[in-house]
């Protein structure tokens, strides 16, 4: 039996598959060198960029505001300096070293591997993020393949190479892009556990969950999903489908371990994958995020004043998150009502652009640098390929084919955004099931169509 990342170069699949992918890396190409170039970046793409150029300089996993910009990166993010007052952060000096686990590591350590090689600038790290982006086309080529056939395949890899939302990330040094690959060859091996009696399928699923959740933490949500059929699978003797569960756990785990066992020795608070959640709970718990026009969404000045010990003394990474955590714990706990009734159900309709999605996007310009009306083609390419997915979804059911693994993903970036806001870029692992789905659709309406031409009296 092939395995899942079978590619026999001389199949006519393989030899089409590569032409999209060599499509899609064309227009991402020119969508960084003609758009995207010199564009400042903002958010969470300068802190990949900085961090891997540090990374690869042998400062190992360094903050990289503090570090370039000392007591003023207080001030980056902010239009009215005088809301900062003079403290012990705004006093660190240009050079300060201290630890991060802002984000999973390992996007930065890919971009720092590039960094090493001589590729630092901006646009080199664009352009790195493109040619990975090139691999979720692929991956999701097969992934059609697996579901609905080669044609099948083909559909779900062109809807991958020409929609905007997923290149769009590719230029911007997000680490949406391993997302989607990472996404799609999970999603893959997690169809192909029930057919496989080895253990090669078992283990790679355990690799890709633990390269998941270095990428992105949420993405180690899938991991019960996946294994619910192992669980429940009565082909199997109790013993074997406990084996095979722990497999997976355990060579998660050691994927992760490295990473872990930093975080745990080098942190004042205890930190497993990454640091980057009580921030996000203070700024989408604040006044500004339960009432006015950011609701739902998120508020960097409800980040401010970054917290200091009881002495007056600056906290280390892990020790600020605990106190922004605590910040926001506060806030949702005293405002209940609020974030029940409104602010959840506001932050599910961002993300799913079924509340002022052109608003929305407007925002995804000034934090992501995202340009808006490539963005506005993306959010038509959505509007379409929402429904074939729906339409998708039904004729897998009708057919009998594992819905679970696929599904899991638009039910994992719902909870996410319930829990912290609504914005484009939390979407895109459940877009990676959209475009599969739709392609789905669009492969059996070509079917249809086929069968009425053929009935047609000549």
């Amino acid at each position: 039996m092939a395995g899942p990342f079978s590619l026999l170069p001389t199949t006519p699949f393989v030899r089409r598959l590569c032409l999209i992918a060599l499509a899609g890396l064309a227009l991402r190409l020119l969508y960084v060198l003609l758009v995207t170039r010199g564009a400042a970046l903002t958010g969470d793409a300068g802190y990949y960029h900085e961090a891997a150029n540090l990374l690869a300089d042998g400062l190992g996993f360094t903050e990289p505001y503090r570090y370039l910009h000392g007591g003023a990166q207080e001030y980056l993010f902010i239009d009215d300096p005088s809301l900062i007052t003079a403290t012990a952060n705004t006093a660190l000096p240009v050079g300060h070293v201290e630890p991060t686990a802002g984000h999973p590591p390992l996007w930065v350590l890919i971009l720092g591997l590039s960094s090493l090689l001589g590729i630092t600038s901006e646009l080199g790290h664009q352009l790195v993020s493109a040619c990975v982006g090139v691999a979720g086309i692929v991956l999701l080529g097969l992934l059609g393949r697996e579901i609905g056939g080669e044609r099948c395949g083909l559909l779900a890899g062109a809807f991958a190479a020409g929609y905007a939302f997923l290149w769009l990330n590719d230029g911007s040094i997000m680490s949406e892009s391993l997302v989607v690959a990472l996404v799609a060859a999970s999603t893959l091996v997690a169809l192909r556990l029930r057919e496989d009696d080895g253990p090669r399928s078992v283990v790679l699923f355990g690799l890709l969950a633990g390269l998941a959740a270095l990428t992105r933490v949420e993405l180690i949500l899938f991991l019960p999903f996946a294994v619910i059929p192992m669980v429940v699978d009565r082909g199997r003797p109790p013993a074997e489908r406990l084996r095979r569960v722990a497999t997976v756990g355990i060579v998660a785990l050691l994927v992760m371990s490295p990473w872990l066992v930093r975080n745990l020795s080098r942190f004042e608070e205890p930190v497993f994958l990454s640091n980057g959640s009580g921030v996000l709970l203070a700024q989408t718990n604040c006044d500004a995020t339960y009432y006015g026009d950011k609701v739902g969404s998120w508020e960097h000045l409800c980040v401010l004043p970054q917290p200091l010990g009881d002495d007056g003394r600056t906290l280390d990474e892990s020790e600020r998150d605990a106190a922004w955590r605590q910040r926001g714990l506060d806030y949702a706990s005293a405002h209940k009502g609020r974030l029940i009734g409104h602010v959840v159900p506001r932050r599910i309709a961002r993300l799913w652009a079924v509340h002022d999605p052109i608003e929305q996007l407007r925002a995804d310009v000034i934090v992501e640098g995202r340009h808006f009306r490539a963005s506005v083609i993306g959010l038509v390419q959505y509007t379409l390929l929402v429904p074939a997915a729906i339409a998708g979804a039904f004729l897998l059911r009708r057919r009998r084919r594992p819905l679970l693994p696929l599904l899991a993903w638009p039910a994992i970036v719902t909870f996410v955004a319930a829990l912290t806001m609504g914005t484009t870029r939390y979407r895109v692992s459940a877009e990676v099931v959209i475009v599969v789905l739709a392609a789905v659709a669009v492969d059996s309406l070509v079917d249809r169509r086929r069968e009425r031409t053929t009935d047609s009296p000549g």
